[in-house]
């Protein structure tokens, strides 16, 4: 039908226009995150851009719905507007079609949700562990980064510049602070040495000066010329992937019987239902005053949809804690707001034929 077609294109351009501001902010947020922590050298520059990336299915599932949702507002309230609403009921087409029409439509939006955040999510989120556990393997010397004071263990050191295979560091400041004494350590060039028994990585510092400062104790400063002066960078340990549940495949969540499991996966079969309880609740409140304007929807029932998704995650913390049954578990607010939506559409006469 014509008029279903014009409805899906008009709420599906909406629900993207809304899903890509809502993703750039997002992002952006989680971007600026993960630049901090390339900046104070627990992140390489290289896995900036795929830590924030891998980002985009956890935060598309969560976005998705509440972007459904306001689409579906915007253009339903400017077709009631614009009188347009009204010449389509007029023509034959009650509002118990229009609400049949939309749940078709909101079923497409959940499946694509559901894929996220069943499948893809749990996947990203374990590579984006990854990422992080392989960047915190990375030894101190490839942390090091020209022109900036880079933590490494008890010490922070400091590097003009890198020659042009990576394997040197040219003038090299590094500043060592402990209980019994703090030590500035100056440089021309440095490189890295692995000890072969313990596979200890050592930092190797070549034509330098060694400054013990005063302390409480003693007011002299120390200074020692060398040749050749090592310092210890780090001692490599196991790789460990984190078991969290939000990691775990669909597979694993249906065999796990523990709690955490149950409600993990409770949680990603809630986001998908939580689309079509919404549509319950936005199409009532579609209904606009053409004087109120069509924007005068959007705050309630955003506010509504920010209660619900609020209160699945309260939910969610106070079943793992035991202050809440397993069962209903997050069903229960999902019948208490589908209760309250089929009530605005009986209110509203949406039920009609």
């Amino acid at each position: 039908m014509i008029l279903y077609r014009y409805l899906t294109r008009e709420i599906l351009l909406s629900t993207l226009a809304v899903t890509c501001i809502l993703l750039l902010v997002i992002l952006g947020s989680r971007f600026a995150r993960v630049l901090s922590w390339a900046a104070s050298g627990r992140l390489s520059v290289d896995a900036l851009w795929q830590v924030t990336l891998l980002y985009l299915p956890h935060a598309g599932q969560m976005i998705l719905p509440i972007a459904f949702v306001l689409g579906l507002l915007l253009v339903l309230g400017r077709l009631s507007m614009d009188s347009e609403m009204s010449v389509i009921q007029a023509s034959g087409v009650s509002q118990r079609q229009v609400l049949s029409w939309v749940l078709i439509l909101a079923l497409v939006i959940a499946a694509i949700t559901a894929l996220a955040s069943l499948l893809v999510t749990p996947m990203t989120q374990r590579l984006s562990e990854e990422v992080m556990q392989a960047q915190n393997q990375r030894t101190g010397f490839e942390s090091l980064t020209p022109g900036q004071f880079v933590q490494v263990g008890d010490q922070a050191v400091y590097v003009v510049s890198r020659s042009e295979d990576e394997r040197y560091l040219n003038r090299v400041l590094i500043v060592q602070s402990n209980e019994n004494e703090d030590v500035v350590i100056v440089a021309e060039q440095a490189f890295q040495q692995i000890a072969e028994d313990t596979l200890s990585r050592f930092l190797v510092l070549e034509s330098g000066q060694r400054y013990t400062l005063p302390d409480e104790t003693s007011l002299s400063m120390s200074d020692l010329a060398f040749e050749r002066y090592a310092t210890r960078l780090g001692t490599p340990s196991a790789s460990r992937i984190s078991e969290d549940t939000s990691m775990m495949s669909l597979k694993q969540l249906w065999g796990e019987s523990s709690l955490a499991a149950r409600v993990e996966l409770q949680w990603r079969f809630s986001l998908p239902a939580m689309i079509l309880v919404m549509v319950l609740i936005a199409l009532p409140f579609s209904q606009v005053n053409p004087r109120q304007g069509r924007f005068m929807a959007l705050l309630p029932v955003l506010c509504l949809q920010m209660i619900f998704l609020t209160g699945l995650m309260s939910l969610q913390d106070s079943i793992v804690k035991g202050q809440w049954p397993l069962w209903p578990g997050l069903w229960g607010l999902h019948l208490l707001f589908a209760a309250f939506g089929a009530y605005l559409c009986w209110r509203k006469g949406v039920f009609a034929r």
